[in-house]
């Protein structure tokens, strides 16, 4: 059914009336099958997206009221003196009071004035919720029509919910109809109470914008779920889906063991650390905060490999990106994974599909491409880009050159081959696909998507996904990790501050994994134990509460069903993580895996404090991540920089096309550097092995990425098929 539905998405109206009877049928079933799922989901995001519009919206207002009430606060406070000493002046004179208020300002004035100061002086303090009445519009029609599409579904615990829905449902958004005098309350939160609840009795329009918020968070926690959904399925069925062969059991041993044992590691990595800073080694306090020492570096060294880089980069042949990709493609065959849909092939017209591949790669767009290449026509390229460019190919294509970079021996300098590092690197929107994209603040103005990207230590790019701009970065830095097929044996992950979260760390150690992030502001950040902090010395101003070992106990065999469905494949990191992420701060299976990362993370940050050589390493790491965010943004230069497309499908396609067309130009220079350095050691220089290690095959000087999209016919080669290299006299 997934075959026939993945036919079928591409099929012509055309093509659909060439087909005999049956097998249009069911490729028909099978694609209204898959197109529910999707529209389920996108209707539920939409709903989502609405709900939280609502609540930014009102965030605005709250801001800009509390804005002009502060700006004009000192003048309202000067002209309610003025009034008071009026009264006071005009009473003891015995005037006319009120023409000497009015003398000052009008009553409506002044009333206005009284209203603004007796609500900044309530007890509670400013609340978002006081101007949500104002998006009911939004939902008045929308809103019922939602709950009636589909069929919600919950435990016994969202009961009050349901039927708070199932209200909703038939008032229709109708003012005429009668509301009930005792409607569900259970499921109102108690932030929403003080507006649901007042002395008339229910507040109709906060109830309802309470109960489409509560419905928002549970869908996206799974506290409710939509059957016919992919996404928003209950978690038991996301974990273990029906017709999926399950590997053998996934334990985690006896949970008071592995307690024990963490535990005792704990109390002496905390004790270390406190007897350290007592006797004044290791990190210092400034007041109650914790400041590391700056690493120093030597900039002679960085010199000595910039100078090295340069030599060996002078030494490579000019040459184009069509060229690089084909002479890739000879190496490893990559090509070969983009099977048809339909038949498996691979493509018969290798340029018209590396052109198709260089289009989405360069965001050139197929038009433009087919008018410069001279390889094939728009149809033709349009052809390859639907027939071989899905997903999973792409995703094998990745695998291959992965496999084939670790595998070259100048990449061994670079690092193990057993760490890996992830960042996101946003891009604009633009034209249609504005309308896809989210503003981001720290990125401007303008609507971004952002590519997550997981690379080796070897430069080899593993993985990417395509997320929203505002969308967080933890729940997708699993992804690449557990998410790649290539031959990489991974054992570490390292991320910026955007990838890190409590359950990041308690998945990646669960499943025998180093999770060593940079973590932003760590001074800041709590310590947690199971013994009491003042246990601690100098520590205890830094701790959080203690940790929960019973919460721990209950809840292990629900955490080894998600380790295990994670290490299986059966669910996406990033889809359960999310879901545990939205979980309300009361659920105990996600507050036990919060308890268990809040382990590793104390143990994580003690290692940060006393080992140097950790912090430069990480730092190391991600600057490898940085610096091929550079090749990319050097790739994809055509329209401004600007992604036009509008769906995540195509999004997912240039993104995975600038992956592996990233991942070519550095196998492509991985193979003729290690020749270049071969040719400098022959004619007698003397290469540094930690010169050699500074190295990096991310540059693109020498490969010609703008506009040439032509190939050679006569390219000339060496008998072992490499273009020769350039000969510079050593400097």
């Amino acid at each position: 059914m997934a075959q026939f539905a993945r036919e079928g998405v591409r099929y012509t109206a055309q093509a659909f009336q060439q087909m005999r009877p049956a097998r249009r049928h069911v490729i028909l079933l099978a694609t209204l099958s898959e197109l529910e799922a999707t529209l389920t989901d996108a209707a539920i995001g939409i709903f989502g997206s609405l709900v939280g519009r609502a609540h930014l919206r009102a965030r605005k207002r709250l801001e800009q009221r509390v804005a002009i009430s502060g700006s004009e606060g000192r003048e309202r406070m000067v002209r309610v003196a003025k009034v008071l000493e009026a009264i006071t002046r005009t009473a003891r004179n015995g005037e006319d009071i009120s023409a000497a208020v009015q003398g000052i300002a009008s009553f409506d004035v002044i009333e206005a004035d009284a209203v603004i100061i007796r609500r900044t002086a309530t007890p509670h303090r400013d609340d978002v919720l006081d101007e949500i009445a104002a998006e009911y519009r939004a939902f008045k029609r929308s809103g019922p029509a939602f709950l009636r599409a589909f069929d919600f579904r919950g435990p016994a615990s969202t009961m009050a919910l349901r039927e708070a829905m199932a209200v909703l449902s038939d008032l229709d958004g109708d003012w005429r109809k009668p509301f009930p005098d005792l409607p569900p309350l259970d499921h109102v939160e108690r932030r929403w109470r003080r507006h649901v609840i007042v002395a008339g009795g229910i507040d109709r329009t906060h109830w309802e914008m309470a109960t489409y918020s509560a419905l928002a968070n549970a869908l996206a926690a799974g506290d409710i779920w939509v059957p016919t959904s992919r996404l928003h399925r209950s978690l038991d069925t996301l974990l273990a889906p029906a017709g999926v062969q399950r590997q053998a059991a996934f334990t985690l041993g006896d949970p008071h063991a592995w307690l024990d044992e963490r535990a005792e590691k704990l109390d002496q990595s905390l004790s270390k650390v406190a007897s350290s800073l007592n006797s004044g080694d290791g990190a210092l306090f400034v007041g109650d905060r914790l400041r590391f020492p700056k690493d120093t570096r030597d900039d002679s060294e960085d010199d000595a490999g910039q100078k090295f880089a340069r030599t060996c980069y002078r030494m490579l042949p000019a040459t184009r990106i069509t060229d690089v990709l084909s002479q890739v493609a000879r190496w490893t065959g990559f090509t070969q994974h983009f099977g048809h849909v339909s038949t498996g092939l691979p493509p018969t017209d290798e340029r018209a599909f590396l052109a198709t591949l260089i289009a989405e790669a360069t965001n050139l767009g197929m038009s433009r491409m087919a008018e410069v290449c001279g390889a094939a026509s728009r149809r033709a390229l349009l052809r390859m880009q639907t027939w071989h460019m899905r997903e999973e190919t792409f995703r094998a294509a990745l695998a291959c050159l992965t496999d084939a970079i670790h595998a070259e021996p100048i990449a061994a300098w670079f690092g193990p081959g057993h760490r890996a590092s992830a960042d996101g690197q946003a891009f604009y929107l633009g034209g249609a696909g504005e309308a896809g994209g989210t503003v981001n603040a720290h990125y401007g103005r303008d609507p971004v998507v952002k590519i997550y990207t997981t690379i080796t230590d070897r430069y080899a790019p593993l993985h990417h996904t395509v997320i929203a701009g505002t969308a967080g970065e933890a729940i997708h830095a699993l992804d690449g990790i557990l998410g790649h097929d290539s031959n990489a044996n991974l054992t570490a992950l390292h991320t910026d501050g955007g990838g890190v979260s409590d359950i990041v760390f308690a998945v990646m150690h669960l499943l025998g994994l180093d999770f060593e992030p940079r973590i932003p502001r760590l001074s800041d950040r709590r310590l947690y134990a199971f013994e009491p902090a003042n246990r601690y010395g100098r520590l205890s101003p830094l701790f959080g509460r203690k940790l929960n070992r019973d919460l721990i106990v209950s809840h292990w065999p629900e955490i080894a069903q998600i380790i295990g469905a994670m290490r299986d494949r059966t669910v996406t990191p990033s889809l359960i993580l999310k879901k545990l992420s939205a979980y309300r701060q009361q659920n105990s299976l996600a507050a036990a895996l919060r308890e268990v990362g809040r382990i590793e993370r104390t143990l994580f940050t003690l290692r940060w404090f006393e080992e140097p050589e950790l912090r430069r390493m990480v730092t190391a790491e991600l600057n490898k991540g940085e610096a091929r965010n550079s090749l990319a943004r050097a790739i994809a230069f055509h329209r401004l920089g600007r992604f036009r497309d509008r769906g995540l499908e195509n999004q997912q396609i240039r993104a995975a096309a600038l992956n592996l067309t990233s991942a070519a130009i550095i196998l492509f220079n991985c193979r003729y550097l290690g020749r270049a350095i071969g040719e400098l050691q022959r004619r007698g220089a003397s290469v540094d092995p930690a010169i050699l290690a500074q190295l990096s095959p991310l540059g693109w000087d020498h490969i010609n990425l703008t506009g040439d999209y032509v190939w050679a016919e006569n390219l000339k080669l060496d008998a072992d098929g490499f273009m020769p290299l350039l000969t510079k006299p050593l400097p």
